[in-house]
């Protein structure tokens, strides 16, 4: 009895560890966004508004793209905070499959530059490569709930199955959104407008869950 606080010590550092590198990977993601995205340059000595504008509105695909981002990255460092509410206990599966999911977030800053520069209705690749992208977070995010949420790993507590589900669940939403934006851009130029609507996704899956099991939902998400 006497080793088991410097047992839990020595556990809750090693979770903090990994909650403070992942919080700090979502930072530089997040950021490096923002830092894609450059000042114009004019090469002119006489710059008017109208040049500036023009440019700006250069950009438009650029800052669209940025602030989709923005928010995807957001919701996923949402649901990695929520999931870290039930760790306690950590081990190699969860630091490797952690990592994973850490790695299409450290590549969403490649993928959102390529995919603003280059989006034409006449290009696929841009918007494929960012889907994949999208598609990878989405399926190790799932992946890392599901380790977490098997009891034969005995790496949580309090997380219940309907819990486990909902989250298992909005992980996969965001993903589906971007892969029917993609299969739309082959027959429609309006299939950009798909992309933002992933918050909206993840609302209708809330209310889902809080409509069908109102009383779990209030205890864990009010």
């Amino acid at each position: 009895m006497e080793n088991q606080p410097k047992h839990n010590e020595k556990e809750n550092f090693q979770l903090e560890r990994i909650a403070l590198f992942s919080d700090a990977v979502f930072a530089i993601a997040i950021t490096l966004l923002i830092i894609e995205i450059k000042v114009p340059e004019i090469h002119s000595q006489n710059v008017t508004d109208t040049d500036l504008g023009e440019n700006l509105r250069h950009m438009i695909p650029k800052f669209v793209g940025f602030i989709v981002s923005f928010f995807v990255i957001g919701l996923y460092w949402l649901a990695h905070h929520r999931m870290f509410k039930y760790v306690i206990l950590s081990n190699q599966k969860l630091l490797w499959n952690n990592l994973l999911f850490l790695l299409p977030i450290v590549i969403m800053p490649f993928s959102t530059a390529f995919f603003s520069e280059y989006y034409k209705n006449s290009l696929r690749l841009p918007l494929g490569i960012y889907t994949i992208t999208i598609c990878l977070a989405g399926l190790f995010s799932f992946r890392l709930w599901r380790v977490i949420g098997n009891p034969k790993n005995k790496l949580s507590s309090g997380l219940n199955s309907v819990i486990l589900n909902y989250n298992s669940t909005r992980a996969l939403v965001i993903p589906l959104v971007f892969i029917i934006a993609f299969l739309l851009s082959f027959f429609t130029k309006w299939s950009f407008i798909i992309p933002p609507l992933a918050p909206l996704a993840t609302k209708l899956i809330n209310a889902y869950f809080k409509n069908k099991h109102p009383e779990i939902m209030k205890t864990h998400y009010s």
